[in-house]
């Protein structure tokens, strides 16, 4: 309630004068020192007002008529420079430190040390160090410091009789007045070493927002031009899609017509052979860029059915036979649970996923090699695939990388096996897209073993 009502007072105040944009916020310790000005003097306002009244009567009671008089005038001026519109903040200021320091003096000439005079002249030079700057805050105990000296040097000569100078002799007067002057000195330079810390920390805040508000900027910058070469690499593979795959298409049909209406020898049918065979392979390497250029941009929708998994490793070992059978390879599939058990996924995604990584085993096996698919159940919504073969292996180096795009083991192509070097990079982008991890297990010469898991969706 008091945070509020302080915060709306405030708030009022900044408003009736029209400080809301008094200055640059660049400037970032000039304009805490204001700020810091505006809540002190408004603060002082109210307790000021509080207790003044208590005050008078007091000094009344007390016969204590000048401190009546120094009340009630600095609590006019301030209440002056509170509400005079015309006045500037630095006006303002002055008007606060000069009030304060007539009245602290008049306090001390009055009430002697006993008084409140020396505590208000303390408080107001840490003040004005606060809100102004060291140097205002160091003039403020120079005027304080020739006030001392005046009245040490009225006690000596007897120039006036003041009634407090019977509190003790000139010596321990000119003690106090220096021990109050060190003080103050100290505890300025303390505080002005605070502001100093505090403003080269501002200064480091500020150089560190501009630096940040760059990087973003750059970032942003990059990442509406990445989005835009995605768009412009999708919209050219779009295109080039039926540019590549028309003719394409043209090329193995007429080749399958001439075949089929030539009477062709032994030799020429193995050239019509080879262009059905390269033609297809050009076109499984393009839809391969395809697709993983659409997995990257991440704009690949998933469509949930349930899929009888028996089924769909029976179309995949179909699928392989012609490839098992030129090479001799022993396929098998292992389905460790009911035959009739469905399972929650998208099946194309899933179908691919497992075509890629069969089609890499069988590529790179050698003749009268093994290739197993397994899947095992994990729980009641979990299945766990494995493939593995008895082929070249990876070695220890290459294990990490080989699901990168364009990434192939057999560089130098010792082999004599084809591909882009896509199949597994697709294979364990659609693997994660449905929720799983893919690992790799391998062993030069030995083989290599494909895990995931997938959950039901």
């Amino acid at each position: 309630m008091l945070k509020k009502l302080w915060l709306s007072y405030r708030q009022w105040y900044v408003k009736y004068l029209g400080l809301q944009n008094h200055k640059n916020e660049t400037d970032r310790l000039s304009y805490y020192r204001d700020q810091l000005f505006i809540s002190i003097f408004t603060l002082t306002m109210v307790l000021g007002s509080i207790s003044y009244f208590p005050s008078i009567i007091a000094a009344i009671i007390l016969d204590k008529w000048f401190v009546f008089y120094a009340d009630t005038i600095a609590i006019l001026v301030l209440f002056f420079g509170f509400l005079y519109r015309k006045l500037s903040l630095e006006n303002r200021k002055v008007i606060y430190s000069a009030t304060f320091l007539v009245l602290s003096f008049g306090l001390v000439y009055d009430l002697g040390l006993g008084g409140n005079g020396t505590i208000l002249l303390f408080m107001l030079s840490i003040l004005i160090t606060l809100y102004s700057s060291t140097r205002s805050g160091i003039n403020s105990i120079i005027i304080t410091a020739v006030f001392y000296l005046t009245l040490i040097l009225i006690k000596y000569f007897n120039i006036i009789d003041i009634q407090f100078f019977v509190e003790g002799p000139l010596e321990g007067l000119t003690i106090v007045f220096i021990n109050n002057i060190i003080f103050c000195l100290l505890t300025v330079y303390a505080v002005s070493f605070l502001i100093q810390q505090l403003h080269k920390a501002l200064v480091k805040e500020n150089e560190l927002q501009q630096m940040l508000k760059k990087e973003h900027n750059k970032t942003i910058k990059a990442k509406n031009e990445a989005e835009q070469s995605n768009k412009l690499k999708t919209a050219f593979l779009s295109n080039m899609s039926h540019e590549i795959k028309t003719p394409l298409y043209g090329i193995t049909g007429s080749a399958q017509l001439l075949k089929s209406d030539l009477q062709l020898d032994k030799a020429n049918n193995e050239y019509f052979q080879i262009i059905e065979d390269n033609s297809k392979l050009l076109l499984a390497v393009f839809n391969d860029v395809l697709e993983i250029s659409q997995l990257e941009t991440g704009n690949v929708p998933i469509d949930i059915s349930k899929v009888k998994i028996s089924d769909l490793l029976d179309e995949i070992k179909s699928e392989f036979t012609g490839k098992v059978q030129e090479k001799d390879i022993q396929f098998s599939t292992t389905i460790n649970f009911k035959t009739n058990k469905t399972f929650r996924t998208d099946q194309d995604k899933l179908h691919k996923a497992l075509n890629h990584i069969i089609d890499n085993a069988i590529k790179f096996s050698p003749k009268n090699a093994i290739v197993n698919i397994s899947c095992s159940p994990i729980d009641d919504d979990t299945l766990q695939f494995k493939i593995s073969d008895n082929g070249i292996g990876i070695s220890d180096i290459h294990i990490d990388k080989v699901h990168l795009p364009f990434f192939t083991i057999d560089l130098e192509n010792k082999t004599g096996t084809h591909g882009a070097g896509l199949g597994l990079s697709i294979a364990k982008s659609y693997i994660e897209l449905l929720g799983g991890t893919l690992q790799i297990e391998s062993e030069v010469n030995k083989g290599t073993t494909v895990t995931f898991q997938l959950t039901s969706l």
